[in-house]
Formats: C-alpha cells, sequence, structure tokens
C-alpha cells in the first residue's frame, strides 16, 4: 500500500482552491492539476508500506496533547527545481500547533520503524505539478486573495492509501 497521513480540506475551502486553480489553468502553458477532491495538506509520505497498524499507532501517539487549530489560505507561491513547478496555496494560521502535530508526527513514525524527511516543513496545498508559466503569472496569481471563509478547524488528521488508477490517483481514507 501507498499510505500518507494529512490534514484533509473541507469542502468550503476546497471552493476558493478551485477559484485559484481555475486562474492557474488560464495561465499556465502545461502542467498536471491536482483534481479538487484529493486537495489536501501532507504532514508526512510513508511511501510502499503493509504496516498501516504502526501508521495508525503512531497518528494516535503524535496527537495526545494536540489540540483544535484553526487554518486558513494564504496566496500563490510555488517549489522550483529544474525548471518544473510544483504550484501550491500556503496554508498560515496557528504555525505553532501545526509544527508541533508534524513534529510530533515524524518522531513518532520514527518510534515506528518509518522513515521521515528531515527536510523544512512547507503547510501548503498542491494546486499542479509540473507547471510551466511565467513571472507575469505569478505575479496575478499572487494578487489573488482567498476570501475571509477559506478558513478551517483542523481537528482530526487521517491516514491515507494512494492508489492509480487509469484517470489518476484515488486517495481512500483508512483511518482518522
Amino acid at each position: 500500500m501507498r499510505l500518507f497521513i494529512a490534514i484533509e480540506i473541507p469542502k468550503q475551502m476546497k471552493s476558493e482552491i478551485l477559484r485559484l486553480q481555475t486562474a492557474l489553468r488560464q495561465s499556465a502553458s502545461s502542467g498536471r492539476f491536482v483534481p479538487v477532491d484529493n486537495m489536501h495538506i501532507t504532514l508526512s509520505f510513508l511511501g510502499e508500506t503493509n504496516d498501516a497498524y504502526s501508521a495508525i499507532s503512531a497518528m494516535k501517539k503524535a496527537t495526545e496533547g494536540i489540540y483544535s487549530f484553526p487554518l486558513h489560505l494564504g496566496g500563490y507561491n510555488f517549489f522550483e527545481r529544474e525548471g518544473s513547478k510544483t504550484s501550491y496555496v500556503e496554508v498560515f494560521g496557528d504555525m505553532k500547533e501545526l509544527r508541533n502535530l508534524h513534529s510530533a508526527l515524524s518522531a513518532a513514525l520514527r518510534d515506528y520503524g518509518f522513515k521521515t524527511d528531515y527536510k523544512q516543513f512547507t503547510p501548503h496545498i498542491t494546486l499542479g505539478r509540473n507547471v510551466i508559466h511565467d513571472d507575469k503569472c505569478t505575479t496575478e496569481l499572487q494578487n489573488l486573495n482567498p476570501t475571509l471563509n477559506a478558513s478551517m478547524n483542523v481537528s482530526a488528521i487521517i491516514l491515507f492509501e494512494s492508489i492509480r488508477k487509469a484517470n489518476g490517483m484515488e486517495y481512500i481514507p483508512l483511518h482518522k
């Protein structure tokens, strides 16, 4: 199984993210865009493993002492590597609690034998991969500000299985 742990995005936020993604699609010359139903905030990508039980145990351990907290959408940004852009929406809010959750989850996963990434955690919601656009497009997208209803209260994390289908990836929630 190909597993990852993430924060689910509520429907009202997804509609605002879709507005930003639509503007990106119209401005970009190419890219692979994430279906709105697959949008989430990744906390940890576990990769191929059959040990869902240990992942769930790590999730339980990591969430002890973590309380619900607010998050909201920021602006448009991208990671660039070798000329290819991964476009995303920034996530802001109670970053201290979000970083505590991410740190606790990473430590718990390592305790259960999972390899975790030590690079800096940049909370985001991916809009598309291999996106090609120019600086003018970047400026236009960064000037699109999400509306005030683009916020959420995080009260759970979810273990997902990622399954490759003919028409793209499908994310199946396994445990909340």
